[in-house]
């Protein structure tokens, strides 16, 4: 437990690296379940449309998970030192909720419906 503490003290972006892979896989797999749930509603969506917005919905949400992910990596990174202060407006623009009610709306399936 001592070894733990000390590597947690000299390096601690190791152990943020990991924590922020964590997020970033589990956003990615959860992508990946609404991309491959939801391909085959695509070709026959007139009998299963309903189906679409659970894929949706994880696909929104395995985006938001990694670009959150992303721009606070980008953010502990530049605080941190090791990424020049232009890569900030890469994590502002990760972050800023403009792109937020575009996604729900895909999400819930608005769009050019009936």
């Amino acid at each position: 437990m001592e070894a733990f503490a000390i590597a947690l003290v000299t390096d601690p972006l190791r152990y943020i690296a990991y924590i922020f892979a964590l997020f970033g896989a589990i956003g990615t797999l959860l992508f990946m379940a609404g991309f491959g749930g939801g391909i085959k509603f695509i070709f026959t969506y007139a009998e299963d449309a309903h189906h679409m917005a659970h894929a949706r919905a994880r696909i929104v949400w395995g985006v938001l998970i990694c670009m959150v992910t992303l721009g606070l990596w980008e953010i502990v990174r530049v605080v941190i030192g090791q990424a020049p202060l232009g890569y900030l407006w890469l994590s502002l623009f990760l972050l800023t909720p403009l792109w937020i009610p575009a996604l729900m709306k895909l999400a819930k399936g608005g769009g050019g419906g009936h």
